[in-house]
């Protein structure tokens, strides 16, 4: 009979419910200020739904500390979509197991991907006409973005394996030393190196960081494939310029003032003469009208709104 309670006893360690209840007593007794199972590496705060954001522990997904809410609520928005993605492709992370993969936090492949194609790509705030963008476009080139993962090394704590950075061999050097110094894991960025040179990888990455794909000759002159951040925007209008767009055509506007002023021409427009912005003129449509009995070469507003600019 004693046998049998023991056999039974060790299939209830084994059972889900029984992991649970374990992870729920460690992480509470980390929340508490108990850190010994993390020092003495039986998990990491990931196993337990938990990391650090600098200022004290949170729960791993929402970021929330632990002492405002019960529980995790989860990611929203496109933390969430980076989760899901990544939840389908990486080794599930286990309590007690070795077999995790590498980067423990998903949402943080993007991020650190996005930090790595930064620094090979040209950002354009405006078009070549000088019209401003909504957000910001990325120019990147293909065989630049390929090999910007090469010299990119993760560094994990020895003994606490949800805390880790990412440097490169190059621009880090002092750090590096520091981190080798202190007993800091190297490990290869097999995963997200993959994940940047393989060209649909890269388009799902980048969408899933809200920016989308737009061909154009319009930002340098040059027909060229852009990523476009679109923000909260759902529409390619929403981003192309900060004007209003109507029947998919730019609303136009001319400034004018009844004084002089510099960079304004004095020409006439719909039978009244006043100061129009040069650059803006280009806007109004040439007409002839009669002035004092006089035909005269003047200008017409038709269709165009005309913003009096007040000094």
């Amino acid at each position: 009979m004693n046998i049998q309670s023991m056999a039974n006893g060790r299939e209830g360690l084994l059972c889900p419910q029984s992991d649970y209840i374990d992870i729920f007593n460690r992480r509470k007794a980390v929340i508490s200020g108990n850190w010994s199972v993390i020092n003495d590496g039986l998990c990491t705060l990931t196993d337990l739904g938990l990391r650090h954001n600098g200022n004290g522990l949170v729960w791993l997904n929402s970021g929330i500390s632990v002492h405002e809410a019960d529980s995790d609520i989860g990611l929203t928005g496109q933390d969430k979509q980076s989760y899901d993605y990544h939840s389908e492709v990486r080794t599930a992370s286990r309590l007690k197991s070795n077999d995790y993969y590498g980067f423990v936090q998903p949402k943080d492949i993007d991020s650190y991907a996005l930090n790595i194609i930064c620094k090979v790509s040209q950002q354009f705030t405006e078009r070549k006409e000088g019209s401003p963008l909504v957000t910001f476009a990325l120019l990147i080139d293909q065989q630049a973005r390929k090999e910007a993962v090469d010299n990119w090394i993760l560094y994990r704590n020895p003994k606490q394996g949800d805390k880790y950075t990412i440097l490169n061999k190059h621009y880090h050097r002092g750090l590096i030393k520091i981190y080798k110094a202190k007993d800091w894991q190297a490990e290869p960025l097999r995963y997200i190196g993959n994940l940047i040179r393989n060209d649909a990888e890269f388009s799902k990455l980048m969408r899933r960081l809200g920016y989308i794909k737009v061909r154009t000759r319009k930002i340098t002159g040059k027909l060229n494939d852009f990523w476009i951040y679109r923000c909260k925007e759902k529409t390619l209008k929403q981003v192309r310029t900060k004007e209003i767009f109507k029947n998919n055509k730019l609303i136009r506007f001319v400034q004018y003032t009844k004084q002089p002023m510099k960079a304004f021409k004095h020409i006439l427009v719909d039978g009244e003469y006043c100061y129009v912005y040069e650059d803006h003129i280009h806007f109004l449509t040439k007409k002839r009208q009669r002035i004092a009995g006089k035909q005269v070469t003047g200008y017409t507003a038709k269709g165009v709104e005309m913003r009096e600019v007040k000094s």
